[in-house]
């Protein structure tokens, strides 16, 4: 069988993990390739005609409508990351025959729609080299490390002029959301939409999620948030009306460059001609970004805000990695850059004393942790509702053999227990590499595949 593999994006991360998984399947005898990159449509309809493809696996991808594939091609969409916007007319990108994976449980990713196809769950895996991986600590122990992404904070001016906003618009009829009230603004004062309005519809928006999502754990249901933050933001959407430069959602129109930040201007520049991206960010306007925004990336904001502090005050010992933690002035001291390299995540789990993790869906089978695992690190983590689920962490480890745990209520007092018990972390490292050897290597994950596709 010959199975072509396109990752999400043309990075380090993602070549690790579709290269990882043609490892797999080279292991168990299948020919398949990885690309580096994602590629349009017309150019994976060629690839699997000219390289007589059996099977295609996307990341973050659905089954272009306009560009078919040959007819003898099983189709599988792994999709890793869920925003609101995924499943609007989800079900079309799907044939009876495909197959749909979720990094851990469809449901509590967010990924709803009723679909003609199987549904299933597909966590990372390791490779040969995690699990083989001998080299000696390079540089001096820490106590803790967070290897991670952590998104830009909001750059929203003070809280108190949400207030003060509202309640001008409520008491003034020219200051509210009527076409006579926008062209009475543009004579007396040149401008259609009242100032700060903006900046009042991004804190309402950071309000909802503080008041709807509680910090580490694990219960994140971006459909409900993304709900919540339309209600409360209703008031503004309809302040847009002008010279036809506006329409509703336009107040939002000032929320592009943080819309771009907040996702990653990378990210959005990225136009891969005729691939059906999902969610396409290209097409959202700058009230979508920002939701998206508040409803994926703010709660793990919050998430890590709230871990970091709390174990700050156990140890100052601490390395951050990733992106984003150099944009808050109280992690600088501790951010560390990102590493490029497999052998520099490897030897940061090994010297880190308690390797820090979260999941803001509860899921925490994913491919640091299990990478952590493989070399013996000790990962602390929170409890989730979901842990029993598939991604949930009890679906293969056992907490205090195979990992510690925590509630945002005894953080403290867990993270100051284990970091004092060295043997118990050694222990407990060796029993969650045995079972990373036995059942999460790529070999296991391409074996689930074939096996669902005789389903």
């Amino acid at each position: 069988m010959k199975i072509l593999i396109t990752p999400n994006y043309a990075s380090s991360y993602d070549w690790r993990m579709v290269n990882g998984l043609a490892a797999g399947f080279h292991d168990i005898g299948h020919e398949a390739l990885a690309l580096p990159a994602p590629i349009s449509a017309v150019d994976l309809e060629k690839q699997c005609r000219e390289l007589s493809i059996d099977v295609v696996i996307q990341v973050n991808r659905t089954r272009h409508p306009e560009v078919a594939l040959p007819s003898k091609v099983r189709y599988i969409s792994w999709f890793q990351d869920v925003f609101p916007e995924t499943t609007k007319h989800f079900a079309e990108g799907f044939r009876d025959s495909d197959i749909l994976y979720a990094l851990g449980d469809a449901g509590v990713l967010g990924l709803d729609a009723q679909l003609p196809c199987y549904v299933g769950s597909l966590v990372s895996g390791v490779d040969k080299a995690v699990i083989d991986y001998s080299k000696g600590i390079t540089s001096n122990p820490v106590d803790f490390s967070l290897c991670g992404f952590i998104p830009s904070p909001p750059l929203l001016a003070t809280r108190s002029l949400r207030k003060d906003t509202l309640d001008l618009i409520r008491l003034n009829p020219w200051l509210g959301a009527r076409r006579a009230a926008a062209i009475t603004r543009r004579i007396l004062l040149g401008y259609y939409l009242v100032p700060r309005l903006q900046n009042a519809a991004l804190i309402t928006m950071m309000d909802t999620v503080r008041g709807n999502y509680r910090p580490l754990r694990g219960e994140l249901d971006i459909h409900k948030l993304t709900q919540a933050m339309r209600g409360a933001t209703a008031i503004f959407e309809g302040m847009s009306l002008g010279d036809g430069q506006y329409r509703v959602g336009g107040i939002f129109t000032e929320l592009k460059n943080y819309a771009r930040h907040f996702v990653g201007g990378h990210r959005l520049k990225r136009d891969w001609t005729h691939q059906k991206a999902i969610p396409d960010f290209r097409a959202l306007s700058p009230f979508e970004k920002s939701i998206n925004y508040f409803a994926r990336e703010y709660p793990r904001l919050l998430d890590r805000e709230v871990l970091i502090n709390g174990v700050l005050q156990v140890s100052s010992s601490l390395e951050l990695y990733g992106p984003g933690w150099d944009t808050h002035p109280a992690f600088i001291p501790y951010a560390k850059g990102i590493i490029d390299t497999q052998e520099g995540l490897l030897d940061v789990y090994r010297r880190s004393r308690i390797n820090l993790a979260n999941n803001t869906h509860g899921l925490g089978l994913h491919s640091r942790t299990l990478e952590c695992m493989a070399v013996g690190g000790f990962i602390l983590t929170h409890e989730s509702p979901h842990d029993n689920k598939p991604g949930g962490m009890l679906t293969s480890f056992e907490p205090g053999a195979h990992y510690g745990v925590f509630t945002p209520e005894n953080l403290h007092e867990e993270a100051h227990r284990w970091l004092a018990d060295e043997a118990g972390r050694r222990r407990v490292g060796q029993q969650a590499a045995a079972i990373v050897r036995e059942r999460h290597r790529w070999h296991h994950r391409a074996q689930q595949i074939l096996d669902d596709l005789r389903k």
